[in-house]
């Protein structure tokens, strides 16, 4: 199987992922990761049934390494294929992948979710060439791709739109796909009744305002700036921002501080490096800043607690908003410490 486009994506899912033992998503997008995620999920357990479905780290799985062999042999009280789901994979996993691959006869389809890979590393490695395993790649939607897709996404949902407002309503989205799509929710349910969308509608729901806003609360975020990142988040829930949207815009961000300062560590130069990594930002001095005061291990630390913090928000032990602002708390406090 290994890599597989977005048709043969869409073909999997249609037919209930037949064949495959595994599933890799990586990429910088995280909206589109669990887009992606869900709907492998979706395709196998239709029912939603939360017992066929089970959610694990590989820090879980590092403190019991029985854990994932156990999970997978588990069955259902009412039948059915099951799902595991890894998320916050890395190279520093492969090893456990291999060995449960090598023991695993059993059905349990595995999905695991990484960060940004590149053809050296040897989580894409495992699952590039093996035939029962598949890995697809997502990168944020940009350009005609992103156009073609506001398109479909307009039309799929019963409206219609002239192409200078489609051209409009994507040149003002993000490159993350969950984001992307709430904020067409936004301006969906903003319609009404209405099917066509008119270029004062979009320009109503839709403008920079709610991505400046993400920005200057990952910036309070990464630079400790915990006033700011109060009133931010605040403004930014009240816009009705999903927290765990916004948890997957900082691990986005925070990912690229960690690359960033990996291969600055290397010995890179900082300016090649900003421009291989494709870092689109307004203000380069503002992240160089950032950079002062993160290290690599800092930032790994924050990462994962981003990852722990959606765990929880998935869970519902605790109130979405609470989770999201005491791990934005908790990161903004080590921002400032040496």
């Amino acid at each position: 199987m290994t890599k597989i486009t977005g048709q043969a994506l869409d073909k999997l899912v249609k037919t209930g992922v037949p064949g495959v033992k595994a599933v890799l998503f990586y990429g910088q997008d995280a909206g589109l990761i669990e887009e992606c995620r869900s709907r492998i999920v979706q395709a196998v357990v239709q029912d939603k049934d939360p017992f066929r479905i089970v959610e694990l780290t590989p820090s879980r799985i590092k403190e019991d390494p029985s854990l994932l062999l156990t999970e997978a042999n588990s069955f259902s009280l009412m039948g059915g294929r099951r799902v595991v789901v890894i998320s916050g994979a890395d190279n520093n996993f492969t090893v456990v992948l291999k060995e449960f691959f090598s023991l695993y006869k059993g059905d349990t389809l595995l999905v695991v979710t990484a960060g940004g890979l590149t053809k050296k590393d040897s989580l894409l490695s495992l699952f590039t060439n093996s035939s029962d395993l598949a890995v697809f790649g997502c990168y944020g939607d940009e350009g005609q791709a992103l156009v073609r897709w506001v398109a479909q996404e307009i039309g799929n949902n019963g409206f219609q739109a002239s192409s200078e407002v489609v051209c409009f309503i994507a040149e003002n989205l993000g490159a993350d796909r969950l984001q992307s799509r709430s904020e067409l929710q936004k301006l969906f349910a903003y319609m009404g009744k209405k099917t066509n969308i008119t270029m004062q509608d979009a320009s109503a729901c839709i403008g920079d305002a709610s991505a400046l806003s993400i920005n200057q609360m990952l910036y309070a975020l990464a630079t400790g700036n915990q006033k700011e990142l109060h009133q931010t988040l605040d403004r930014l829930f009240s816009e009705g921002q999903l927290p765990i949207v916004l948890l997957r815009s900082a691990s986005g961000h925070f990912k690229k501080l960690h690359q960033v300062l990996a291969k600055r560590q290397e010995g890179g130069n900082l300016e090649q490096i900003l421009i291989s990594l494709r870092l689109f930002y307004n203000k380069a001095e503002e992240f160089k800043e950032q950079l002062r005061l993160w290290d690599v291990k800092k930032t790994a630390r924050a990462l994962d607690l981003l990852v722990q913090a959606e765990q929880d928000c998935k869970i519902g032990s605790y109130p979405q908003k609470l989770v999201c602002a005491r791990v934005f708390l908790q990161i903004a406090a080590q921002a400032q410490k040496r």
